[in-house]
């Protein structure tokens, strides 16, 4: 049974309650890939116009042609779902469900529309970026572990950043968009810097 779009909420209702929560807040995005076919946004959420640091961030990719409205617009939607996830990462997302409406259709244009009753989509599914380069992405755990090795280096998001770039020598690394295996290089880098 395929599950039911109407369940999850969409970027723009996600929006409409942030900016109701803070009318004085901010929201920034950032184009971090782009090659023509496809396209990776960072967006920052901020709950007040002065923070320095974001209160949350969300990373999205897309493919140029990958559902009728990536054959058009696949940079506008990529940021648009950067939005999504960013907002979900500062606890806007109803009724538990963390992907946007507008995730869970890519998810179920991908083919993995088909779950067991009452079930959610597995976390990969949801994550948005499920493949880079034909390998399989990063798992939040090895995401999660490179945060916490990060942060004994004092490393902000941004430097981690930069350290993923300057260790996998590619200028479009994105740590939440690594593979398993440039994960675990970075994973090594990390721990032999922070010993």
């Amino acid at each position: 049974m395929a599950f039911d779009l109407s369940n999850y909420e969409t970027v723009e209702d996600r929006l409409a309650r942030f900016w109701v929560d803070h009318p004085t807040g901010r929201i920034e995005t950032a184009m971090m890939a782009y090659d023509g076919d496809s396209c990776v946004f960072r967006a920052e959420v901020y709950f007040d116009a002065s923070q320095v640091s974001p209160t949350a961030t969300g990373y999205a990719e897309e493919v140029k042609g990958s559902s009728p409205v990536n054959r058009t617009s696949f940079v506008e939607n990529c940021e648009t779902s950067a939005i999504g996830r960013a907002l979900a990462n500062c606890d806007y997302a109803t009724h538990g469900k963390r992907p946007s409406r507008e995730e869970m259709a890519k998810v179920q244009r991908a083919g993995a529309g088909n779950l067991a009753p009452g079930s959610e989509p597995s976390p990969v599914a949801s994550d948005l970026i499920t493949t880079v380069g034909g390998s399989k992405a990063a798992t939040p755990k090895q995401v999660g572990y490179m945060k916490a090795l990060a942060k004994k280096l004092s490393l902000d998001e941004e430097g981690l950043f930069n350290y993923v770039q300057q260790v996998l020598a590619s200028d479009a690394a994105v740590p939440e968009a690594l593979t398993i295996a440039e994960a675990n290089r970075v994973i090594d880098a990390l721990k032999k810097d922070t010993q």
